[in-house]
C-alpha cells in the first residue's frame, strides 16, 4: 500500500475510534469499564489497520475503502479484542469452562456502540469466539485467521465462506473445501497474509493493553491529585 493510501486508511480508522469513543464515553457505566470499552476499541481499530495494510487479500477488496468498510472492520476486531481479554481472564481461573458465556453482555455492549445488530451477527461473533478457545491452545491458529480473513472480507463485501455450511470448531479446512463452504479461497488463504494477519493480531494486543496502561494510569494521577 502506498504511504498515501496508508495515511488515508489510518485516518479512516481514526475517524471511527473517535466516533465510537464518544459514544462509549456517554455509556452510563463506571470509569474502569469505560476505560475498559475504550482499549477494546482501541486493539480493534489498530488490527483492522493493520489488516487492511498488510493483507494483500483484504486490501484488493478494502480498495480505497471507506467509512462503512472501516466501521464494519472495526467492530469485527473489536469483538475479537474482547474475546482476547475474556481468554486471559478464563486463563487465570481454576475452571475456564465455567465463564464461557461471561463476554455476552460485554459483546451486546460493543455492538450497541456501532448501532443496530441481529441475532445473526451475535451467533457469528460467538462462533468466532468458540473457534478461538478451542484453537488458543494450538500452536499456529491458521484456522482462525483464514475465519477471520473471511469475515473481513464479507466487511468489504465479498463473501469467501458459506458460513451455513460451517460447523464449529473448525478442525480442519478440507470438510469445509468438501462440502463446498469455500467460495473463494484466493483472499484468505495466502501464507503470506496468514502471517501479516498473525502480526496484526499482535499490533492490536499491544495498542489495546498500552491505551488501558495509560489511561488507568492518567485515572490515578487525577484520583491522587483530587
Amino acid at each position: 500500500m502506498p504511504p498515501s493510501e496508508e495515511n488515508e486508511t489510518g485516518q479512516l480508522f481514526q475517524d471511527v475510534f473517535d466516533q465510537i469513543s464518544k459514544r462509549i464515553n456517554q455509556f452510563d457505566a463506571d470509569e474502569n469499564k469505560l476505560v475498559f470499552y475504550n482499549s477494546l476499541l482501541a486493539g480493534g481499530t489498530v488490527m483492522a489497520g493493520s489488516v487492511v495494510t498488510n493483507c494483500q487479500g483484504i486490501n484488493k477488496l478494502w480498495a480505497g475503502g471507506d467509512e462503512a468498510k472501516a466501521m464494519a472492520l472495526a467492530k469485527l476486531f473489536t469483538c475479537f479484542m474482547l474475546f482476547q481479554c475474556f481468554r486471559w481472564i478464563e486463563g487465570k481461573g481454576d475452571n475456564p469452562q465455567e465463564q464461557t458465556n461471561d463476554h455476552h453482555p460485554v459483546l451486546l455492549d460493543i455492538l450497541s456502540f456501532f448501532g443496530e445488530t441481529s441475532e445473526e451477527e451475535i451467533e457469528d461473533l460467538s462462533n468466532i469466539n468458540i473457534q478461538f478457545r478451542y484453537e488458543v491452545t494450538q500452536t499456529h491458529m491458521t484456522h482462525l485467521a483464514i475465519l477471520l480473513l473471511a469475515r473481513a472480507c464479507q466487511a468489504c463485501g465479498h463473501q469467501c465462506i458459506d458460513w451455513s455450511k460451517t460447523s464449529y470448531p473448525v478442525k480442519s479446512m478440507k470438510p469445509l473445501t468438501q462440502s463446498g463452504a469455500i467460495v473463494d479461497s484466493a483472499p484468505i488463504s495466502g501464507v503470506d497474509d496468514i502471517r501479516a494477519f498473525r502480526a496484526s493480531h499482535a499490533a492490536g494486543i499491544q495498542a489495546m493493553t498500552k491505551y488501558h496502561e495509560e489511561r488507568s494510569k492518567a485515572d490515578d494521577r487525577f484520583t491522587q491529585n483530587g
